[in-house]
Formats: C-alpha cells, structure tokens, sequence
C-alpha cells in the first residue's frame, strides 16, 4: 500500500474501507482481530458512520490491517478560526511561575506567627484533634493547672 496524506476524517475512513477492500476482510473477521464487541467495525466503517473513531478503535483498526500513523501535522486552519475567534476570552487566573517571571504574593498571603494561645493544640500529631478547636488537658499552659 502507498503512503497517503490525510487531511479529514473522511480521508481517513475512506485509507481503511480501501486497506479493507484490499485485503478482502469482512468485518467479523475485522472484529475477531480488533477485539471490539461484534458489529462495532461496521458501525466504525459505515457510509455514514454510526459510531466515530476513538482512541482504542482506530488503533485496533489500524494494527488489525497492518497500518500506522506516520507523522501528523497540526495547523491553524484560517476558516475555522476566524468562527470562533470572538469566542477566545483570555483566562482570568494569573500565569503560574513557569509561564511568567514569578511575582511576591500579596502580604495578605505571607503567614504570620500568633500568639500562645491559639498555637496550643499544634503539639498534637492528630490533626483532626489539633483543628478541632476544644482546649485538650495536654494542651493546657502551665500556668492554667
């Protein structure tokens, strides 16, 4: 078989019914070999199809007839963007370190230290135990014996 550009979705359907034909496989036997449930490669090579490649069918499909993706190329298609162009809102969350120089957070995210009182269950392993906001007698100052 002669290597083919694929530019569509029907390009690609029209490589397989024709590696297919030209193997003169019926699609039961195409089924056996794919391990797909029966009757699945006829709805996958359907004029129209029923069902629509995924990633497991079309590479079932294209082992059991002996075939490989070579390369793809993936370019911006004028036409298509030009539709939804409009549509392309920028995000609203900031750029993470690895996109752009990264910037001190705002002070009110540095962690500040508090006082005694409200760092007294931290010497608890259970966190559960020191979040739960009860005064355990562990956690007592010792002027509060």
């Amino acid at each position: 078989m002669k290597p083919r550009i694929i530019a569509s979705r029907e390009q690609l359907l029209q490589v397989v019914r024709d590696r297919r034909d030209e193997l003169d496989l019926s699609h039961d036997t195409l089924d056996g070999i794919t391990g797909l449930q029966g009757g699945y490669v006829s709805k996958l090579l359907a004029d129209p199809p029923v069902r629509g490649f995924g990633e497991m069918s079309l590479q079932a499909v294209l082992d059991a007839l002996g075939l490989r993706i070579g390369f793809a190329v993936i370019m911006e298609d004028p036409d298509r963007a030009d539709r939804v162009r409009d549509r392309w809102k920028p995000r609203k969350r900031r750029p993470n370190g690895k996109t752009a120089a990264a910037a001190a957070p705002p002070e009110t995210l540095w962690c500040v230290a508090e006082p005694r009182e409200t760092l007294s269950n931290t010497a608890s392993t259970n966190l559960t135990e020191a979040n739960d906001g009860k005064q355990h007698e562990n956690d007592r100052c010792p002027d509060q014996a």
